[in-house]
């Protein structure tokens, strides 16, 4: 009997399961027809497998090369493609511009999956544009013009040290590689970003990492780690259990946070971004963000502050020695403006007024913009883009490669470095298209500090060192949330100006 009544469960178990099963396949199958046959999207132009899968995605996604099938995507179908059952690019600047600005769609609700814990928002992973409002509101006095002023100095003094390091790998006791001119061979990629890590903790921390001094510290490799973590995490939710979140950056961070409390009940403070953060008020309820809402957003700093700023750098370096007469151009201006007793420590307060100086950093960001893999949003109403039909609820995203690279914006020679379109242009009317920073409302709040990160650091560079270029050397670029270079390797033969 008892084996009997065992034997019956088990059967009806087994078949609920089966139903269970069937129920769930048949769903899948109707939900891959809807996408394929009855969408609205059905009638935008793209892979066929892409109606009913993210298969090519996602198998792109952990090698970072997702940018580039998007790229090939546009040249293979145009200004609209669907790359997704609920996903379509979109390249052509009026459609850019509709996403972006005139609509000001919102970010979709996937991004959640690159937050640390996806039921709080930051600011840049805000998907409500209330919450997104009120997070900007208390945290913009971090990052006015004004203020962000103040932070030269300690700015300032993380480049000393990444120019000390230089001097030091050219003196003749110094024993390195050389190259055939028998320059010593520095990674400049890596001493670059050392700098941008040590500004952001000089700034936002309460105190360098001294990356550059000391040469290794673990947080660099670690929040590589995490961008990877949070790009599968968003790619493959269902798997989230096993990318398993590497405690020690929260702990670093914390204990930072922590120490600061204790030196402002001790009637000690610094003025830098850690406490404005700490300060920051709700304009109507009063309320401050609290340790975890501290820690996430100092984190979002951490990884937008030094990979975005150290890729941008280090591709203007790159391109100037691709060109050696636009390396001329901006060496002669920085020259004029810092003569030879003035090149240690250029001011920011000079360097932003030089003409050819913005021209370059504003070309590296048209041609190497840091939202490589372009700009994603969600309809959330049904929508005319293009003059296509956008369902409520459709991801779309503003393809700003593409724009940065468009022929009918740009000219002929879109592709191509030419600080000086931004000299005999208007700069204004040009930066209409470029979207490195966002759009509208999701404008960065970071620009006006990486501007003058970015400005500081490549004018200190040249205005100190010669460099030249080591052939054969891998310069591919790979996106996660940011870009970088895959191998986090630029060697360069470097010398001390006289």
């Amino acid at each position: 009997m008892i084996d009997f009544v065992s034997g019956t469960s088990t059967y009806a178990l087994s078949k609920v399961i089966g139903w269970l099963i069937l129920a769930i396949f048949l769903r899948i199958v109707s939900s891959m027809i809807h996408n394929a046959f009855i969408s609205p999207l059905k009638a935008i132009p793209g892979p066929i497998i892409s109606s009913v899968s993210y298969l090519l995605i996602a198998i792109r996604r952990p090698k970072g090369r997702v940018f580039e099938w998007f790229y090939q995507m546009h040249r293979q179908y145009g200004n609209v493609v669907r790359v997704g059952p609920n996903l379509v690019l979109f390249s052509s600047k009026e459609a850019v511009r509709q996403i972006l600005y005139d609509n000001e769609l919102p970010k979709p609700d996937t991004i959640s999956g690159i937050r640390t814990d996806p039921n709080i928002a930051t600011l840049f992973s805000a998907t409500d544009r209330k919450f997104h409002k009120q997070r900007r509101s208390m945290i913009t006095p971090s990052f006015s013009i004004k203020f962000i002023a103040s932070l030269e100095p300690f700015m300032q003094s993380c480049i000393q040290a990444l120019v000390k390091n230089l001097n030091t790998a050219t003196s003749p006791s110094n024993k390195t590689r050389f190259n055939e001119n028998g320059l010593p061979i520095v990674n400049i990629y890596q001493l670059v970003q050392a700098t941008t890590l040590d500004i952001i903790g000089e700034t936002a921390f309460g105190g360098s990492f001294n990356l550059i001094e000391n040469g290794e510290h673990p947080l660099p490799g670690k929040v590589f780690q995490e961008l990877r973590r949070r790009v599968l995490n968003h790619t493959f939710p269902y798997l989230k259990p096993f990318f398993k979140n590497d405690l020690w950056t929260d702990e670093f961070i914390q204990q930072i946070i922590r120490d600061r409390k204790e030196l402002n009940a001790q009637g000690t403070r610094r003025e830098d971004i850690l406490q404005t953060l700490l300060d920051a008020r709700d304009t109507k309820t009063n309320e401050g963000l609290s340790e975890f809402e501290i820690r996430d957003q100092t984190l979002e700093f951490l990884i937008a502050g030094s990979d975005t700023g150290s890729f941008t750098i280090n591709m203007a370096l790159i391109m100037l020695l691709h060109h050696p007469e636009k390396l001329r151009n901006l060496r002669n201006e920085l020259d004029s403006a810092f003569p030879a007793g003035s090149r240690q420590s250029p001011e920011h307060k000079t360097l932003k007024n030089l003409q050819y100086l913005n021209a370059v950093i504003n070309e590296i960001l048209r041609l190497f913009p840091v939202s490589i893999a372009g700009i994603l949003r969600q309809a959330t109403d049904d929508i005319i883009i293009d003059g296509y039909h956008i369902p409520k609820g459709t991801n779309v995203s503003a393809s700003i490669y593409q724009i940065h690279h468009s022929k009918e914006i740009w000219g002929v020679d879109a592709e191509e470095f030419v600080p000086e379109r931004w000299v005999k242009g208007d700069p204004v009317e040009l930066k209409k298209y470029i979207f490195s920073f966002g759009s509208g409302s999701r404008f960065c709040v970071g620009y006006n500090f990486a501007m003058m990160e970015m400005r500081l650091i490549l004018a200190s560079l040249l205005l100190n060192f010669e460099f030249e270029m080591v052939e054969n050397q891998d310069l591919q670029i790979v996106h996660f949330i940011t870009p970088a270079l895959i191998t986090k390797k630029f060697d360069v033969g470097v010398r001390v100006r006289c």
